[in-house]
């Protein structure tokens, strides 16, 4: 035989197995669902990290000095004395005091806009803006606001912030949890359609077997075919999930899902920066599909056939 002959038949091994008796059909749709859902997650994980990095830096680049309510030139001896220490203290860039009404309006979600507000101690606020490549020494700071005026005190928002760092790297773990149990997921699917194809082969199997065919050879005829699926679940799980936060990304509504929406459309266009991440993640949905459904398909049927033999 020659070398010619020899190609032509190692190119078409894979149609002594049928793609019509290959459980390729069920694969493909929960495959794809998986790649679907795998691509939401990446999507969410990124639009967490990046909420909380934003969160972060905005509550990190402002302390907030409070001053307990008092007569009114009271109130402006503290504010003058306050403002005296925030002019020398290095690492602050600048501060803004607050209307008396802006304390009452930071309420209002919670007991609403009513004259109840108008009775409680509310205490001013002065915004203080930090200089982020060199803050200040709060401990420093906040001491020396103390002893400069009864009733004040320093809020650095750090516990709000360690709040919040936790709480996204609880949503990370989530989601990274999710994208665990949909991998091992799709590796027992592919181990259930790689032996329900055999089964649904086996008279192939048998003959190949009778005519001296090894178990890596048949192995190949199935592989390949498990491999064009997994590609192709792959590709079209990807372009699901992008078209999820496309649309997400043009939707409008009230003021919490227009904030979605321009997160969404950040993802998919918007700096560079992240956008080429985002890009690089759910191309790896497909790949790693691909080379899930290769590889858990040849090392179940080697596993299969040798236990068979």
């Amino acid at each position: 035989m020659s070398v010619t002959t020899k190609s032509k038949i190692k190119h078409k091994t894979s149609d002594l197995m049928p793609r019509s008796q290959m459980p390729l059909r069920t694969l493909k749709v929960a495959m794809t669902v998986m790649c679907y859902l795998a691509c939401l997650a990446i999507g969410a994980l990124v639009l967490i990290t990046r909420a909380v990095d934003d969160w972060s830096s905005d509550i990190g680049g402002e302390v907030t000095v409070q001053i307990r309510p008092t007569d009114e030139a009271e109130m402006k001896t503290k504010i003058a004395a306050v403002s005296a220490i925030l002019d020398q203290t290095p690492g602050v860039s600048g501060y803004k005091v607050m209307a008396k009404e802006a304390g009452a309006q930071l309420l209002e979600p919670w007991l609403g806009n009513s004259d109840i507000l108008d009775q409680l101690p509310v205490p001013r606020l002065i915004a203080v803006t930090l200089d982020k490549n060199a803050p200040p020494d709060f401990d420093a700071l906040g001491k020396a606001l103390k002893s400069s005026a009864e009733g004040v005190s320093l809020d650095t928002h750090r516990r709000w912030q360690a709040e919040l760092n936790r709480m996204g790297t609880s949503l990370v773990r989530l989601g990274a949890g999710v994208l665990v149990l949909v991998t091992l997921s799709a590796i027992a699917l592919v181990i259930f359609a790689s032996r329900t194809a055999l089964d649904a082969n086996r008279q192939v199997v048998e003959v190949l077997h009778f005519v001296g065919a090894g178990d890596p050879f048949i192995a190949r005829q199935v592989q390949w075919q498990f491999l064009r699926a997994g590609l192709q679940a792959g590709l079209i799980g990807m372009f699901a999930g992008m078209a999820t936060f496309v649309l997400l990304g043009i939707s409008s509504g009230t003021s919490a899902s227009s904030g979605l929406a321009d997160a969404s459309y950040g993802l998919l266009v918007g700096v560079p920066e992240v956008t080429s991440v985002v890009y690089l993640l759910f191309l790896l949905v497909p790949i790693v599909a691909t080379l899930l459904c290769l590889v858990a398909a040849r090392l179940a049927i080697m596993r299969i056939l040798s236990n068979a033999v």
